[in-house]
């Protein structure tokens, strides 16, 4: 017995860390919990009643219906249930995006913003526990409004008879299994990217930027090919093979994705968030980027990609205002990179030293 206490008391978990983030994230939880019930429970939880009240309108006015057929509207309903469950929906896709995005950026971005890691780090935790106790509070707050209105439907298919006949236990558990799958996948990606930045707002753009980047640079590239007369499916052949081992590609329907892939990619971005974690610096709190080593690769990067943007913007802009056609001066093209080069270098550049004269 004394050997399970003393190893309780050497877990990371810490009940006023934990009980600190959580006061600090709730709200979000809450909010998104009661998204999810709006825009697709509570529309499950109707289903018997709208049907019951369409065959009750068929019922009364049978001449604004003369096909209808009871039993095929229902395997309608069926199937439509059945596609919303295994298919991500609009607001449920945006959701499963940005909540993790969200999480991690309130959890350690506005953290390091308003410089409270420093408040910390003179209190008796560790780094460990005060990352640990972050990661437990995110995942509590990505998977707790999916378990809640799974829940919901769940229990609700023991107060209604009629709901069994158009969806199962099993379809809900499926569903809520597909998305805590993908909510932790790109959870540990935001956390990643919440150890190398210094400001909430930084961290939500690199991550958004980094999370689209492989499908998103290989257009702007197909675009600039296309722009100099080269037209090939290289790209389109590129996102078809490994488009589904990309973060868009998690949202694909699950017998398309890698599962094991995306687990083992998760597991190793969570243990580099910490191993970064451990080395972020509390003096550059507030800053871009944690790490100075890699302003360098932020500034050529933003400055490549806004450059191929450009290039293309300035042609297909100047084409369809001067030219009025497709077949534009080169010139215009390059004189576009050269813009796009100086824009994207300021843009990193001001970002960087905007931020470490307020650090």
């Amino acid at each position: 017995w004394e050997g399970k206490v003393m190893g309780l008391q050497i877990l990371p978990f810490n009940k006023t860390l934990f009980g600190k983030d959580w006061k600090m994230t709730k709200w979000l939880c809450f909010v998104v919990a009661g998204i999810l019930f709006f825009t697709m429970t509570l529309g499950v939880l109707n289903t018997y009643n709208n049907y019951q009240r369409t065959l009750k309108e068929v019922e009364e006015h049978p001449e604004r219906f003369p096909d209808f057929d009871a039993e095929v509207h229902k395997v309608y309903i069926k199937d439509s249930l059945i596609r919303m469950f295994r298919r991500l929906t609009g607001m449920e896709s945006f959701v499963i995006i940005f909540m993790p995005m969200a999480a991690a950026a309130l959890l350690f971005g506005e953290e390091k913003r308003k410089k409270t890691f420093e408040v910390l780090s003179t209190m008796p935790f560790t780094r460990w526990e005060i990352f640990f106790n972050k990661v437990i509070v995110a995942l509590v707050n990505v998977i707790s409004p999916f378990l809640i209105n799974a829940v919901i439907m769940i229990a609700a298919l023991g107060l209604s008879k009629g709901l069994r006949d158009f969806y199962s236990a099993g379809m809900v558990m499926y569903w809520l299994g597909a998305d805590v799958f993908r909510l932790f996948v790109i959870l540990s990606f935001s956390l990643l990217f919440a150890s190398i930045t210094g400001t909430s707002i930084s961290q939500l753009v690199l991550t958004v930027i980094f999370f689209i980047f492989p499908i998103g640079f290989a257009g702007l590239i197909d675009m600039n090919m296309s722009i100099w007369g080269y037209h090939t499916s290289v790209i389109d052949t590129f996102l078809n093979t490994f488009g589904t081992y990309t973060m868009p590609g998690l949202l694909d329907i699950i017998e398309n994705i890698p599962i094991v892939f995306h687990l083992i990619s998760a597991i190793v971005m969570l243990i580099a968030a910490k191993l970064l974690f451990d080395r972020n610096k509390l003096e550059r709190s507030g800053e871009t980027l944690e790490f100075e080593s890699i302003e360098t690769f932020f500034k050529v990067g933003v400055t490549g990609c806004t450059s191929l943007l450009i290039g293309a913007i300035f042609t297909w802009l100047i084409g369809g205002i001067i030219f009025f056609s497709d077949d534009v001066p080169r010139i215009v093209t390059i004189v576009g990179y050269i813009a796009g080069i100086i824009l994207g270098w300021y843009i990193a550049s001001y970002s960087i030293k905007s931020n470490r004269a307020k650090a």
